[in-house]
Parts: structure tokens; C-alpha cells; sequence
């Protein structure tokens, strides 16, 4: 029998502790991960260039690793209930380099969405997805903050690998770069090391209450994963419609990262210069999430519509970004572009754990990461193709735009709902308490203090 792991047990989230290492693991995880992500677009040209294709054909080597990035979180997240977010994560990064080191000797595109799109993917969705959820389980009344710092990292990967991948191809080429590249996903092993197990009372609950498989059960694996993923989420009609958002928000960023460098070398930029765009975007997110991450958790204005305002923001950088033809012009494009993504993905884990609770955190981020990738699968092949068509990637950038225009439309809905929401709960539970009549078991399990929900404006789901 194989020794069981000594678990930490808190009546709470610590808010603190150990918390602070598993948000260094965090944020070298989003450094790397995403970091080359939202960078492979600097190999686009010389993939399109290796193998002979077109836009359109050569952007699904970045969409797939993306979606499968996001499409693996739904069984990631049911995986870390099962096995722990340690082992998934180490799993992860045998994987992630598996797939780079089998890229380097490609000789057909179809065979590099396999490696560099499929495998290497679902590696970075398996060291992705539970750094996100332990730091969601570490914190609770300053997760704002340490979400911001964890999931600054992708900025600052950004930042520093755009530069680094040009470099790398300048000198080894484009295959020998991700031999390097794969060295680095190999050390996912040492962050999985970071992130101890911890049970929160909440879970003792929440097993009792749905009977979540354990590692002890005699059932088979698929079995358990099946139960161990959390689709009643969908019931919930915020976490679906929250989740309808992110997957318009998406389609712009995803469109952004993959054929920045392009268009600005159609544009007539240096390969240095053009690749220093995506840093420019890197950079700023990194400093919105730090700076976004702790002025919300000043509460000074709600959640949800600050959320608003970023979508605005982002929507209105991306259908500019056509019409700056200078470098000064698009570096500016690119640092308002950069700010507004941070400060959107800074806000995706405090919703996600407001919405569903901490004790479904894993499978609220398995699921809302997942259904994500639909947008990050069909969004750069598509601009690709209207780049193709006009011989021009204006309308792929109005396009982009438009798609995070109509998600704050939605999300405006969905701000104006929870407001009503609050305030006639609020309303309620005040006037019984004036009266005298309510009952201590009328209370939710999470005792929401009224005092503070304008500033949070989002609440647990319970009447709705």
C-alpha cells in the first residue's frame, strides 16, 4: 500500500503560510506556460515558412496547444480531486517536454499539431490548471492579491520570452530553440514540489454531502474522474453565463497573441522589433494584474463592473490596433492592450470562487478554463483565414475587438442582475432582522456580511 501524503487541515483558508510559496509556484507556472503561449506566435513565420503553408493553416500549431491547454482543465480538475495537484502538475511537465523535444524533428505540419499543438498542450494544462486552484484554496479574504501576484507571471513571461525566442532561433534555429525550451518545461517537476495538499473543513463537508470518490475507492479510474468532475456547476446560472463571457473575451486574446508579430512584420517592423511587441503586451499585463490584484482589494467600486469597463477597454485597443502603422503608435496600442487583459484574468479565480465556492474550485476552474478553449481552438485559424481573404489582418483585428465589445454587453446584464440580486436580499434580510423573526438556520452556510456586498457585489449562489 502506497504511504499516504500528510495533509495540512485548516478550519480556513490560511490566508498566508505556505500560501505565499504556492504563490511562487503560481507564478512561475503562469511565467513559462503561458508566457510561451502568448509567445509562439514568434515562431509563426518561420513554421509558415518551413513547412509552406498559409495563415490559416499554420495558426492551428498555437490554437491547438491553447485549446487543449484549456480543453484539458475539465479533466485536470477532476484528476487533482482524485490524485492531488502535486502529482498532476509534475505529470504535466514530463509531458509538456515530451511534446517540445518531439517538435524538433517535425517534417510535416499535421505531425507538429500532434507534438507542439496536442501533446505540449495538454502537458501545460496539467501544470496550469491546479496552480490556479491552490491558490484559490490557500486564500480567501486576500485572494484578490495573491491571484494577482500568481497570475502576473504570464506578463512577465511575456515579457521576458518573447525576446528570448527570437533570440534562441536567431542563434540554434527554430528547432534547435526547443530543445531549450523543453529543458525549461522540465522543471514544472521542481513547482509541483510547491504546492502541499491542504484540507479545508469545507471539503469534509462537501464529501459527505456528494460522496466524491477517494484514492482508496474500488471503482475504475474513468468512474472516479466522472465523479470526482463537478457538472452540476452548470446549473448555476451565473458560473454559465460567466463562462459564455470569458469564451468572447477569448477569441480576442487568443487572435492577439498568436498574430501580433505577423501583422506588425507585414507592417514592415524588424523580426527584434516585432517580437518585442508581444513583450510590450507582457509587460503591462504583468504590472495591471499586481496593480489590479490590490487596488480591488481596496473594494472601492464592484467587482463585476470594473470587469465592465476593462471588456470596454480591451474591445475599443483591439479595433484601434489596425490603424497604428508606426512603432511608437502600436507599442501604445499594445500597452493599453496589455493592461486591460491583466486586469480581466486577474478576476476570473475571484469570481469562479464567489460563484461556486472554494470546496468546487477545482472543477469550477477545470470547467471554466475548458469550455474556453473552443475560442482559443477556432479564433486564430479564423482570423488566419480573413487574413488569407483580404491579403490584410484589419478585419481579423475588428474582429477581435468586436468580440470583447459584445462580451461587456453581456456582462453588463449580468452586473445589473447581481445588483438587483443584493440589494433585495439585503433588503430582506435586514427587515427580518428588524423584526425578529429569522431564524439562525435561515443564514447561508457562508454567513455573507451584507455590510461589504456593494463592494463585492458578487454573492454565493442561493435563491437564484
Amino acid at each position: 500500500m502506497a504511504n499516504k501524503i500528510a495533509v495540512h487541515c485548516y478550519s480556513e483558508a490560511p490566508d498566508g503560510g505556505w500560501g505565499w510559496f504556492v504563490v511562487l509556484g503560481s507564478f512561475l507556472s503562469h511565467a513559462f506556460i503561458i508566457g510561451s503561449y502568448k509567445s509562439f506566435g514568434v515562431y509563426f513565420p518561420y513554421l509558415q515558412e518551413a513547412f509552406g503553408q498559409d495563415a490559416a493553416a499554420t495558426a492551428w500549431v498555437s490554437s491547438i496547444m491553447g485549446a487543449v491547454l484549456l480543453f484539458g482543465s475539465l479533466p485536470v480538475g477532476a484528476l487533482c480531486n482524485v490524485f492531488g495537484c502535486r502529482a498532476v502538475v509534475m505529470t504535466g511537465s514530463l509531458l509538456a517536454t515530451t511534446g517540445l523535444l518531439s517538435s524538433m524533428s517535425v517534417t510535416s505540419l499535421p505531425v507538429m499539431y500532434l507534438t507542439a499543438g496536442f501533446i505540449t498542450g495538454l502537458g501545460f494544462s496539467f501544470m496550469y490548471t491546479p496552480c490556479i486552484t491552490m491558490v484559490g484554496r490557500y486564500f480567501k479574504r486576500r485572494l484578490a492579491l495573491a491571484n494577482g501576484i500568481a497570475m502576473s507571471g504570464s506578463g512577465a513571461g511575456s515579457f521576458a520570452l518573447a525576446p528570448v525566442f527570437q533570440l534562441l532561433i536567431d542563434n540554434y534555429g527554430w528547432r534547435g530553440s526547443l530543445c531549450i525550451v523543453a529543458g525549461v518545461a522540465l522543471q514544472g517537476c521542481v513547482i509541483g514540489a510547491f504546492l502541499r495538499p491542504i484540507q479545508l473543513k469545507a471539503d469534509i463537508h462537501l464529501k459527505k454531502a456528494t460522496h466524491i470518490p477517494s484514492r482508496e475507492a474500488n471503482d475504475g479510474l474513468i468512474a472516479r474522474l466522472c465523479g470526482a468532475l463537478d457538472l452540476s456547476l452548470f446549473k448555476m446560472p451565473y458560473f454559465t453565463i460567466f463562462n459564455i463571457i470569458m469564451m468572447f473575451l477569448s477569441i480576442g486574446f487568443s487572435i492577439t497573441f498568436i498574430h501580433l508579430v505577423k501583422y506588425a512584420r507585414t507592417v514592415g517592423l524588424e523580426p527584434q522589433q516585432a517580437a518585442f511587441l508581444s513583450s510590450v503586451v507582457g509587460i503591462a499585463d504583468c504590472v495591471a494584474r499586481l496593480g489590479y490584484g490590490w487596488f480591488s482589494n481596496l473594494r472601492l467600486y464592484p467587482l463585476l463592473r470594473g470587469f465592465v469597463v476593462c471588456s470596454v477597454c480591451c474591445g475599443l485597443s483591439l479595433v484601434f490596433l489596425p490603424f497604428a502603422q508606426t512603432y511608437s503608435s502600436m507599442v501604445v496600442c499594445c500597452l493599453f492592450i496589455g493592461v486591460f487583459v491583466g486586469c480581466l484574468n486577474t478576476k476570473i479565480t475571484v469570481f469562479l470562487v464567489e460563484f461556486c465556492g472554494v470546496e468546487r474550485l477545482a472543477s469550477a476552474v477545470g470547467i471554466a478554463f475548458g469550455v474556453r478553449g473552443f475560442s482559443i481552438l477556432f479564433g486564430p485559424p479564423l482570423a488566419g483565414y480573413l487574413y488569407d481573404v483580404t491579403g490584410n489582418y484589419n478585419v481579423s483585428f475588428y474582429f477581435a475587438g468586436g468580440t470583447g465589445l459584445c462580451s461587456s454587453l453581456m456582462t453588463s446584464a449580468l452586473e445589473a442582475h447581481r445588483t438587483r440580486n443584493v440589494q433585495r436580499q439585503k433588503s430582506d434580510v435586514l427587515g427580518s432582522e428588524k423584526s425578529n423573526e429569522i431564524p439562525q438556520s435561515n443564514v447561508t452556510a457562508d454567513e455573507i456580511d451584507f455590510g461589504d456586498s456593494k463592494d463585492l457585489l458578487i454573492i454565493r449562489e442561493t435563491s437564484v
